[in-house]
């Protein structure tokens, strides 16, 4: 056979891989009402949420801030690993101490302590108020913003113990939310000592008791949701693993975070740290079917393991199907996996991962088989991404960068995401640009969440599952040009 047929026929022979912008989803038979649409969604029939999108494990979309309000809000923050264990750390404590029913991670300060001492704590933790213990640890008194005391000087000289409030009202363990609240209310109290013999065991605050936000993704205790980019390997030092033992007790999804997971190294870096660690793990990113079957049946993950990530090289920010010729656009890496979980193994999540553009891109991924979506590009210029707020031509921008970008390869924290070994590092697969921004996430959510309705009102689908089941085409040339606006004087 010559060379030149050789390629033909395995051209010929491939599959098509086609994108978001190559396929819509067919109008359907609406037979209930609007109303009735419920775009819930699960992972591993575990972790229930009401906003089925989630905002990548990005440096310059998630930390604490977008984490705390994405699980206020129904769906998922996803922290990042470009940075220490030491700074991971703190992130999740601050997402676990956000909206807690019970507080068991209580900030105290001594009672012989200073108020500016206080008051530096208070700052740095982003709390309002510190219970006060003596030197044998039992609750003498809580010390809030109101206790300062007005003169500038006492600040820096005054002890806590002098301002504190010392009549301490508290809660015995075990009560339930009803009775935290009845307490608060008859003392007209922000905050609720749970005292057992004088030693401190939690804290109960009004805020966090407060339904504001209803649709909340929490875990059977009441405290937000925390998932927490990992890398695949263990870390090499005792120092590394006792905190990331630490960060394991506050974090509830481990997301495995490489650009492609279907490697030796990989995978049984991952079976390791499920053999250290107690928390649920996400794997990825894959983009096959033959990935997803290896992972299903080739390698005996423990049931922590619960739900997979497809998509390679389709996020504004990523060059790696440039850089290497390698990819798997997200709407087809989808498919490919969701086609292999209903095979192998149907109770296993699936995440559609980057490449998102516009709201109908969401419908379109979840009809072919994804429970939730993930993007960067949407979040990255919301007010509670990472990084300030710049002016470009009277503009207002943010900066995004891709993981793979050398802006962010800088930090040897996420090397070992992409290709490691020497020479690598001077590759980039992705690029660093500005973004507008866009106020809060809040308004990001409310847009992409009428898109996942109206689609899957029009494709007759009254829930997430349904969805899975509409029907869908390949659109030509010609179709995608004339399914955006068109023929106008105007901009388009």
């Amino acid at each position: 056979m010559k060379l030149t047929d050789y390629y033909r026929k395995k051209i010929h022979y491939e599959e098509l891989i086609a994108t978001f912008d190559d396929m819509l989803i067919l109008p359907g038979y609406t037979g209930f009402n609007i109303d009735d649409v419920d775009i819930t969604s699960s992972l591993g029939n575990k972790y229930q949420f009401n906003m089925p999108i989630m905002s990548s494990a990005m440096d310059t979309v998630t930390e604490e801030e977008m984490a705390i309000k994405m699980a206020l809000l129904g769906g998922l923050g996803v922290l990042h690993r470009n940075c220490s264990y030491e700074k991971q750390l703190e992130m999740v404590r601050k997402v676990k101490r956000a909206r807690s029913f019970v507080i068991d991670d209580v900030a105290t300060i001594k009672n012989d302590a200073k108020i500016a001492e206080a008051k530096l704590r208070m700052e740095s933790d982003g709390i309002s108020g510190l219970v006060v213990v003596d030197d044998k640890d039992r609750v003498c008194g809580i010390f809030t913003q109101r206790d300062f005391p007005y003169q500038e000087e006492l600040l820096n000289t005054g002890d806590v113990k002098d301002y504190m409030t010392k009549k301490v009202v508290s809660i015995t363990p075990g009560a339930s939310r009803d009775e935290a609240l009845q307490k608060l209310f008859e003392n007209r109290i922000e905050k609720l000592p749970i005292i057992e013999e004088g030693k401190l065991k939690g804290l109960i605050t009004i805020k966090d008791l407060k339904p504001e936000f209803p649709l909340a993704s929490k875990d059977k205790e009441g405290r937000l949701l925390c998932g927490l980019a990992l890398s695949p390997k263990v870390p090499n030092n005792m120092a590394s693993l006792s905190i990331l033992k630490e960060i394991d007790a506050y974090v509830d999804l481990f997301f495995i975070d490489v650009a492609e997971f279907y490697k030796k190294i990989d995978i049984d870096g991952a079976k390791e740290l499920m053999s250290i660690l107690e928390s649920d793990f996400i794997l990825g990113n894959i983009g096959t079917y033959e990935a997803a079957e290896h992972l299903l049946t080739k390698v005996d993950f423990s049931e922590q393991f619960i739900a997979l990530k497809a998509g390679m090289g389709s996020g504004s920010i990523c060059s790696t199907s440039i850089q290497t010729g390698v990819g798997a656009p997200t709407l087809y890496a989808t498919a490919q996996v969701a086609d292999a979980i209903a095979d192998y193994n149907p109770k296993i999540g699936l995440i559609s991962d980057g490449g998102f553009k516009n709201p109908g891109d969401l419908p379109k991924a979840i009809s072919v088989g994804a429970d939730m979506i993930m993007s960067g590009h949407f979040f990255a210029g919301c007010e509670e991404s990472p990084g300030y707020v710049d002016t470009i031509q009277g503009r207002k921008v943010k900066v995004y960068r891709g993981m793979g970008s050398k802006e962010a390869r800088v930090s040897e924290y996420i090397l070992d995401r992409y290709i490691e070994g020497e020479g690598s590092k001077t590759l980039p697969e992705g690029v660093s640009d500005y973004v507008p921004f866009v106020g809060a996430v809040s308004g990001v959510l409310n847009s992409l969440k009428e898109g996942i309705r109206n689609g899957m009102i029009y494709a007759g689908a009254s829930n997430i599952s349904d969805m899975k089941k509409v029907k869908v085409g390949i659109v030509s040339n010609a179709g995608r040009i004339e399914q955006r606006p068109h023929d106008l004087l105007g901009r388009y």
